[in-house]
C-alpha cells in the first residue's frame, strides 16, 4: 500500500478547498438573487405610503380590444397570472386585491386607490378576468337592489337607426324618435327617461332599470343636440362647449 507524503495530503486538501469556495460563493449569489427578485414585486417606500408592482415581459405582449368597451387586454396565451388592461394611453394591473397604474406596459406600476380606476374598466365582462374585484361585485349587488323597476318599450314599426357622429353609438332617425332618449351600443339598447336609465338586449319589450355607473362611457360622448333630456349627472362631466362661463349661449 502506497503512503501519501505530507505534501501530497496538503496539496489535496488545498485543491478541494479551492473548489469548495467558488461553489459556496455561487450558492450565496443565487440565494441573494432569489431574495431580491421576491422583494422587487412589492416595494414599500421609506415613507410607508409608496407601493409598487414590478411588471416585466420577456417580449412585448400583443393587445386585443374587448368588445363593447374601449379597453384592451393581453391575448390569452400571453396573459400573466394577474389582471392587466390598457385604456386611454395608460396600463392598469390588478393583483392581490390592489390596483396599480403606469404609462408603460413594463416596469414599476404605482399603487392607486380603487376610486381612481376608470369607470370604463368596470364594463369589462367577468369572463375576461382572472380575479374579478370583490368590491365591484358588492357594488353590482347593491346596484341590482337599488335599480328595481322596468320600462315597457313598444314600436309599431321597426325603427331605423343612424350613427351618432364622433361616437360608436347609433340612435333612431329623427322622424321615428320617441319622446324619450334611446340609443344602441355594443348590441344593447339603452333608454333614459324621467332621470332613470334602462337597458335591454332588444329594442322592443321590457327594459330593466340600471344604475348610472352601469351605463357605458361611450354614451356620454353623444352630443347634447341628440338628446331630449341630457342626464343631469353628466352636466359637470361634459360641460356644453356652446355655453359661456355664466351658462349663457355663445
Amino acid at each position: 500500500m502506497t503512503r501519501c507524503s505530507q505534501n501530497e495530503i496538503h496539496m489535496t486538501i488545498r485543491a478541494k478547498t479551492h473548489l469548495l469556495y467558488p461553489l459556496l460563493a455561487l450558492g450565496m449569489t443565487l440565494a441573494m438573487a432569489a431574495s431580491v427578485h421576491a422583494q422587487d414585486r412589492y416595494d414599500q417606500g421609506s415613507s410607508g405610503t409608496s407601493l409598487t408592482l414590478r411588471v416585466s415581459f420577456g417580449t412585448a405582449p400583443h393587445w386585443a380590444p374587448i368588445s363593447g368597451t374601449r379597453v384592451e387586454e393581453i391575448r390569452q396565451a400571453e396573459r400573466p397570472n394577474y389582471d392587466m388592461f390598457r385604456y386611454g394611453g395608460s396600463y392598469y394591473a390588478y393583483d392581490n386585491n390592489r390596483w396599480y397604474m403606469s404609462r408603460r406596459e413594463s416596469g414599476d406600476f404605482t399603487y392607486i386607490d380603487d376610486r381612481s380606476v376608470p369607470t370604463e374598466l368596470t364594463m369589462v365582462p367577468r369572463e375576461h378576468w382572472r380575479s374579478y374585484p370583490s368590491s365591484w361585485q358588492e357594488r353590482r349587488d347593491q346596484r341590482s337592489n337599488d335599480a328595481s323597476g322596468s320600462l315597457q318599450i313598444t314600436f309599431t314599426n321597426r325603427p331605423r337607426w343612424t350613427n351618432v357622429r364622433v361616437t360608436r353609438v347609433t340612435m333612431i332617425r329623427q322622424g321615428q324618435r320617441p319622446d324619450y332618449d334611446m340609443f344602441r351600443y355594443g348590441n344593447k339598447y339603452y333608454v333614459y327617461n324621467n332621470g332613470r336609465w334602462y337597458m335591454s338586449n332588444r329594442s322592443n319589450g321590457r327594459f330593466h332599470a340600471i344604475n348610472d355607473r352601469a351605463v357605458p362611457y361611450e354614451l356620454s360622448r353623444v352630443p347634447r343636440e341628440n338628446w331630449h333630456s341630457y342626464p343631469t349627472a353628466w352636466q359637470d362631466r361634459n360641460p356644453s362647449p356652446r355655453n359661456g362661463p355664466n351658462g349663457q349661449r355663445r
